[in-house]
């Protein structure tokens, strides 16, 4: 690359996220475990209910959804992707603990949705496994190996929500942190930005593994099987803040952000404790007013903490609700087991508003298929009704 060539940057030209319609209640959760623990849930996280599946959908099904959503908000169709990544921590596909690791998620979706022009694979890092994939990506897209590629997550992780329920022997179990978990699969679709002054300008992710084993997910040991998440959630805390706060600072410094507006910070969606003390230290480390309320985002009282999945959640919710516009400047903080720690800097191009009108014109049709229907039932049961 000629030194005055302006760097290629990736840009998420769609985006797709579903939701299971099933929502679960801290209260409900508490009141299902065989010992509840003696814990505010709600009003410690900010978690009012969270999402459900496992009953009729599983991980691949909120795979599909997602993308098949991320597709309808594509200018691209699925021959024109040349990478799908799948970044799930979940492989939990049907009912009765039915795991599957071969065929990976992605060479499902290849055949389901037609890819067939995409190399496809998966990967796995906890939390930070989308984030991971779009590194991968966005490096195909720098150095011109490819002009587009996707990611996808589909998280079934509840069923860690109902083992825990079964297990938990006091207030502060290791699997605690279970009970703070929802369902959601995310999609994206990632491109070369035509403009250098939107899209990914900084992404950076690190691993501090002498903290792998603060959180650790491993068979369960009792009879009912399954899989169980031991947390020491107040050790990981402290350490995964005072590494994203110092890495802040130096991603900030490094692309010259600092005395940039910052219209949203995006952090791992864990309870509304952690986000709120992370961007006080922020505040405290840098000697600034950078984080406050009007820029903080606590995506947590409808979704829980969604795994692999909650920065897109967040955006995804933002940007319905109209918070979060075209040319906002985000930063994504990023945090996962094992310890990954990590930073990205983004300025949305007219995304969102691409987004809303087209959510608009679904609930317009929506609207109109139900009035359609109900002018055809038979004026017999207009009558009798």
């Amino acid at each position: 690359m000629n030194r005055t060539e302006v760097p290629k940057k990736s840009l998420i030209e769609s985006i797709g996220v579903y939701i299971p319609p099933k929502m679960v209640s801290s209260e409900e959760v508490l009141k299902g475990c065989r010992v509840r623990p003696r814990v505010p849930l709600e009003r410690l996280t900010g978690i009012r209910v969270r999402p459900m599946a496992g009953e009729r959908e599983f991980a691949i099904d909120l795979a599909k959804k997602a993308v098949e959503k991320c597709l309808a908000n594509s200018k691209f169709c699925p021959e024109d992707i040349e990478i799908l990544i799948c970044a799930n921590i979940c492989r939990y596909d049907g009912p009765n603990f039915k795991i599957f690791f071969e065929p990976s998620t992605s060479i499902k979706l290849k055949k389901h949705f037609g890819f067939k022009n995409a190399i496809v694979f998966d990967i796995s890092n906890a939390c930070a496994g989308m984030f991971t994939a779009i590194i991968i990506i966005d490096s195909y897209i720098k150095c011109g190996m490819i002009k587009r590629g996707m990611v996808v997550s589909g998280e079934y992780i509840t069923h860690l929500t109902r083992n825990a329920q079964m297990e938990i022997t006091r207030s502060l179990d290791p699997q605690f942190a279970s009970l703070t978990l929802g369902d959601s699969g995310a999609a994206l679709i990632l491109e070369e930005s035509p403009d250098p002054s939107i899209g990914f300008h900084e992404i950076d992710i690190y691993s501090a593994g002498r903290y792998s084993g603060y959180c650790i997910a491993k068979p369960s040991k009792k009879e009912h099987g399954g899989a169980v998440m031991l947390t020491n959630s107040i050790k990981l805390h402290s350490v995964a803040v005072e590494h994203g706060v110092r890495h802040f600072s130096y991603i900030m410094n490094k692309n010259g952000w600092k005395k940039k507006r910052i219209n949203h910070f995006i952090f791992h969606q864990t309870a509304k404790t952690a986000i709120r003390s992370g961007g006080a230290r922020i505040n405290r480390y840098t000697g600034e007013n950078i984080c406050s309320p009007e820029n903080l985002i606590i995506n947590l009282a409808h979704r829980g903490n969604t795994s692999s999945t909650t920065h897109f959640v967040a955006l995804w919710d933002n940007i319905i609700n109209n918070r979060i516009n075209s040319g906002d400047n985000i930063v994504f903080g990023i945090q996962a087991s094992g310890l990954t720690i990590g930073t990205a800097t983004y300025t949305l191009d007219d995304l969102p508003d691409r987004i809303r009108k087209r959510e608009r014109l679904e609930s317009v049709d929506s609207i109109n298929l139900s009035v359609s229907w109900e002018q055809a039932k038979p004026l017999v049961h207009s009558r009798i009704f």
